[in-house]
């Protein structure tokens, strides 16, 4: 009995030694090690809220620390930088546990304020910034590209915080501040002169120490070199929705500074780099505001193109599974009679109809595909020509419910050219879809709610080629 005890204990001993043996040649699986009372502190709040949004977990992977030695005391020459920096960075909550992003930050802004009073648009002719109108380019051409920047930056916020998306802030900040450092003087090398100053931005960032540190660096990176192109995921659709946004702001401002000038002479050139790209001041026949209209097709592209005439009408598309009628119309709602800046979307006219910009029948569909889960529609890329498909498609169905001035636009089409009369005289020409005013409720409220230069419209006409 006692020898069959024995020999049992021995079996079990060998037994365990062998399965110890074999797992200790398994390959060993870093894992980064998180605090137990922040997780405890993010399972509370969830318990509080009713759910774990991933912001609140963000923080956990989003940190980055920086040592004492490596801290600066954060201090500008210009009292406008300086106060920009404690009101964007250095008192913002989402930079708590973002050390590192802000002294990047602080460092992107030194290299801006150091160089950055230059032109914020490039020279080298095959850019893609060279290839915009000649009153696009020279109207830029007269924010500076500290200014610029910090533009950016401003937009960027605005669409994070809007998107409760602001545990990316920081990332984005980066991007943003660093976006166009290739265009400062000190770093116009070989990739400038080909026309890729996104390239040359992405390596000075690059020779950063604290940013090769960072956990997203390759995610900025990448926005950086496609803010010019399709961009990738949240930080680069950020970077460059944010800088159109910008470029739009400082062309308007730049618009409005002529306007006010009265007295004809040309303004003056931007900068020695581009002397041979001077400003040339309206006619009768390209007037400011025509240059705006050209300058918002060079910043943001052919995003929607509107069918030629001649050729056959685009074919409506099966939309049920997304589109909603009264959904649709509550989203188009608040664009109406609204300005940012000088530039409006939407307006309504006592003739009873009410203009929308195709662009914002495209916003308003990718985002209700978006939230029905028809991720085709909502990402489709800019130029797809199956966008004009999809406008085409809405158009029809509020044709079907008898929303759409159809004595102002054919059938076959999903807008329309029109010239928009000022009281002023001046014509402006757009492409519009026209609706009855009465699915948007009244008619003379949306007049009253009118303000700017929507109230100095006095006339839509139908244009005739």
């Amino acid at each position: 009995m006692n020898v069959f005890f024995i020999s049992a204990i021995f079996s079990l001993v060998i037994f365990i030694i062998f399965v110890m043996s074999f797992a200790g040649k398994k390959k060993k699986v870093r894992q980064r090690e998180i605090p137990l009372s922040e997780i405890a502190e993010l399972w509370a709040k969830s318990q509080r809220s009713g759910q774990l949004h991933i912001k609140d977990i963000a923080p956990l992977w989003r940190k980055s620390a920086i040592k004492e030695e490596e801290r600066s005391e954060y201090h500008f020459r210009s009292t406008e930088v300086q106060e920009w920096f404690s009101n964007n960075i250095t008192q913002q909550p989402w930079f708590n546990q973002a050390e590192a992003h802000k002294e990047i930050c602080y460092q992107l802004l030194r290299m801006l304020e150091d160089e950055g009073d230059c032109s914020s648009v490039v020279n080298p002719s095959n850019d893609v910034e060279a290839s915009w109108d000649t009153n696009t380019y020279s109207l830029l051409g007269r924010t500076t590209l500290l200014d610029h920047s910090i533009h950016v930056a401003e937009h960027a916020i605005i669409l994070l915080t809007a998107a409760d998306a602001q545990h990316v802030i920081p990332d984005v900040m980066v991007a943003a501040l660093a976006h166009d450092l290739g265009k400062l003087p000190s770093n116009r090398t070989h990739l400038y002169s080909l026309g890729e100053h996104p390239l040359a931005a992405g390596r000075v960032l690059a020779e950063i120490t604290l940013f090769k540190g960072l956990s997203h660096k390759e995610d900025i990176a990448r926005a950086i070199k496609q803010h010019h192109m399709r961009p990738e995921g949240l930080i680069g659709k950020t970077l460059k929705k944010a800088d159109q946004q910008a470029r739009q702001h400082e062309l308007e401002l730049a618009v409005e500074r002529y306007d006010s000038d009265q007295t004809g002479e040309t303004a003056q050139e931007v900068g020695t780099e581009t002397s041979l790209r001077t400003f040339h001041p309206p006619s009768d026949t390209k007037t400011a505001a025509g240059s705006a209209r050209k300058a918002d097709a060079d910043i943001y592209g052919d995003e929607t193109i509107p069918p030629k005439s001649g050729k056959a009408a685009p074919q409506a598309l099966n939309i049920s599974s997304w589109f909603d009628t009264q959904t649709f119309i509550d989203q188009l709602n608040p664009y109406i009679n609204r300005l940012e800046g000088r530039r409006f979307m939407a307006f309504s006219m006592p003739t009873g109809h009410v203009f929308f910009q195709a662009r914002v029948i495209e916003e308003v569909a990718r985002m209700l595909a978006e939230r029905a889960g028809a991720m085709d529609i909502a990402t489709m890329a800019e130029k797809d020509k199956t966008m004009q498909q999809v406008l085409f498609s809405v158009v029809e169905q509020f044709r079907q419910h008898d929303l759409i001035a159809r004595d102002l636009i054919r059938d076959q089409y999903f807008g329309g050219y029109f010239n928009v009369r000022m009281q002023s005289g001046k014509v402006l020409k757009g492409y519009y879809t026209p609706f009855k005013a009465e699915a948007f409720g009244s008619i003379a409220e949306m007049e009253n709610s009118k303000k700017g230069i929507l109230k100095s419209v006095a006339a839509v006409e139908v244009y005739h080629d």
